[in-house]
C-alpha cells in the first residue's frame, strides 16, 4: 500500500513521531530500529538529537544485491559520504568509483609530479573511507 502524504507531510508526521518516541525510546533502541533501514532513509530519520545519536550508534549492515550500495560516483556522492562519515561511522559498505572530469582522488599527501593534464583537477581526501570504523565490503567499480 502506498503512501499518499506530500512530502512536507511526510515530513511533520516524522517531526510528531520523533517527539512521540523521544521520550519513549532510549537512543539504543531507536538504533536496533534503524538497522533494519537503508542509510539513505537512516539520513532522512535523523530529525532529533536521540534519533541522531541512535544513528552514530546503529550498525549500518551491507545492502542486499538487489538494492544499492551507498556509492561515492561524482562530487556530490562524495560530499554526502563526508556527512555519512560522521552521522553512520558505523556504515559496513561502501562503493567507490571515478568521480569524473575534472576530479581526482588523493591521499591526503602532495604528489612529487602532476600530469600536466591533472594540475588543475579537484582534490579528493580518499582517507575519508578510514572515517568508518566497521567498514567490512570496499568495493572499487571502474
Amino acid at each position: 500500500m502506498q503512501s499518499t502524504a506530500s512530502a512536507p507531510e511526510s515530513s511533520n508526521n516524522m517531526h510528531r513521531a520523533s517527539d512521540e518516541t523521544d521520550e519513549e525510546l532510549s537512543s539504543d533502541e531507536v538504533a536496533i530500529i534503524f538497522s533494519f533501514l537503508q542509510p539513505n532513509d537512516i539520513m532522512h530519520a535523523r530529525v532529533c538529537t536521540t534519533w541522531r545519536d541512535a544513528a552514530k550508534k546503529t550498525l549500518v549492515p551491507p545492502v542486499d544485491p538487489f538494492d544499492l550500495p551507498v556509492e561515492i560516483h561524482d562530487a556530490r556522492s562524495y560530499n554526502a559520504i563526508r556527512v555519512m562519515s560522521t552521522a553512520l561511522p558505523n556504515l559496513e559498505q561502501l562503493a567507490v568509483s571515478k568521480l569524473g572530469s575534472g576530479h581526482v582522488y588523493s591521499d591526503g599527501e602532495e604528489p612529487e609530479e602532476w600530469d600536466i593534464d591533472h594540475i588543475n583537477y579537484i582534490i579528493h581526501d580518499i582517507n575519508i573511507i578510514s572515517s568508518f570504523r566497521k567498514l567490512r565490503r570496499f568495493i572499487y567499480i571502474r
